[in-house]
């Protein structure tokens, strides 16, 4: 246990925090800290949050539609998970996976019952760029293939090779070669498709086994090297929920064509489309299944979730130091329990139905191009005319940006136009709270867009 003289100690750190002033934090914020993005606005300073809401520094109450970057599906400071980190760390904190520790083991038997068919083999990591950069070890290993479709608009971490798998050039400028073997297919993009609904058949999903037959409209392989195919069940950054059916046709490609399917749910998992994970809505599982962010509690954990044959050939000879921390395995624990106790994937499905539906009835509805949740994973498209389906200007997407966070209510904008305005806050969100998104969004278009 910790003496008194280190709690002592702590207590003298926690002191000196609290009497600096909120203009002093903000200037040492600005002259320490090297942000490699430009935010609309500057950044705000979190100081506390308690279930969907955050404070920041100067007293300001939001909801946060990020919810922390989409890592704390359960609430902030959530008491169960805050719990069992307070009762892991007196134990022991890191171990690294050479020994392994308690809490890692009990973590990688609960994600062995809770994910899709007969997964059972966890390999940690520590963020979902990491995961992402073991599942293209693991599938050219297992494929002795070098190539793997991915989707256009794609986002899988920005580490170097998963950084060749996301989509967005705006990632790349100045890091360039990039890791080759990665072929873009369509995204099931239904908003903004040349193809009609009823008639398409599929086609951005057809389109998949159009590249792998070397007949690709856009793109085709010239070395007959591919081996597997990755996808994210909705698209977290572009904010694009395939049509229903899709997830069923990609898997089976894969399983005609011998292909690994990796099935990124770094941001669908753990409830945050209405189910545990976002591949039950169509019953399929994956060969490679990739979490991160919410698997730690919010803590700094990631996990690849596959079976023995694609492991066999996976030899690295070392793991990343921190991955399978005992805290963060704790707090995955203490996340899982609260997730299926309270019923938050069933709330997510509840609010986000709600939330859809507000998006197409508020007053100032002729500019939402599209509302599109599942579960609390979506948002609206906002456009300039719903007909013409021209999309807003970039100053306009960050004027509306900014309003909404005057009116309490933090987010990002992303998407192929930049238009599509994420709404992915905690699943322990109610009805109440999405009455003042939906007000804020309504207030902030008036004042923005309504000429």
């Amino acid at each position: 246990m910790a003496s008194n003289e280190t709690m002592k100690g702590a207590e003298d750190i926690f002191m000196e925090m609290s009497q600096c002033t909120p203009k002093e934090i903000e200037a040492m914020d600005q002259k320490h800290i090297f942000r490699a993005w430009t935010p609309v606005g500057e950044p705000v300073l979190i100081e506390r949050g308690q279930g969907p809401y955050v404070w920041d520094v100067f007293g300001k109450k939001y909801i946060d539609c990020n919810s922390g970057l989409f890592s704390n599906n359960a609430g902030f400071s959530n008491p169960k998970i805050l719990d069992a980190v307070i009762k892991q760390v007196p134990k022991i904190i890191q171990t690294s996976m050479r020994q392994s520790n308690v809490p890692a083991v009990f973590l990688a038997a609960k994600l062995a019952q809770i994910t899709p068919g007969d997964l059972d083999q966890i390999y940690y990591g520590t963020s979902g760029a990491e995961c992402a950069e073991n599942a293209i070890k693991m599938a050219r290993s297992y494929s002795g293939k070098s190539e793997m479709i991915v989707l256009k608009n794609a986002y899988h971490g920005l580490s170097y090779g998963a950084l060749a798998a996301t989509s967005s050039s705006k990632y790349k400028q100045g890091f360039g070669p990039m890791l080759p073997g990665f072929l873009r297919a369509p995204m099931p993009y239904c908003y903004r498709c040349h193809c009609q609904p009823e008639t398409c058949g599929m086609w951005c999903a057809n389109e998949i086994e159009a590249i792998i037959k070397g007949t690709g409209i856009e793109t085709t392989s010239e070395v007959n090297e591919i081996g597997a195919v990755m996808i994210e069940p909705v698209q977290g950054s572009g904010g694009i929920i395939p049509p229903e059916g899709y997830l069923t046709r990609v898997q089976e490609i894969c399983r005609d064509h011998g292909l690994v399917f990796i099935l990124d749910e770094i941001q669908t998992g753990f409830g945050r489309t209405g189910k545990m994970f976002a591949a039950e809505h169509e019953e399929i599982t994956p060969d490679i299944l990739l979490l991160a962010k919410n698997v730690g509690g919010g803590f700094p954990l990631g996990a690849v979730v596959t079976t023995k044959q694609y492991v066999e050939k996976f030899i690295t000879g070392t793991c990343t130091t921190l991955a399978g921390n005992a805290v963060g395995c704790a707090a995955g624990l203490a996340l899982i329990s609260e997730l299926q106790e309270r019923k938050l994937a069933e709330n997510a499905a509840e609010v986000g139905g709600y939330l859809k539906d507000g998006f197409e009835n508020i007053d100032n509805r002729r500019f939402i191009g599209e509302a599109y949740f599942q579960g609390l994973m979506g948002g609206c498209e906002i456009v300039k005319d719903k007909k013409t389906k021209e999309p807003i200007s970039g100053q306009e997407k960050e004027s509306l940006v900014w309003r909404l966070l005057e009116e309490g209510i933090m987010l990002s904008a992303s998407g192929p136009l930049g238009n599509r305005f994420r709404v992915h806050p905690t699943l322990d969100i109610t009805t109440k709270d999405a009455d003042q998104i939906l007000s804020a969004f309504d207030k902030a278009i008036q004042e923005v867009l309504v000429k």
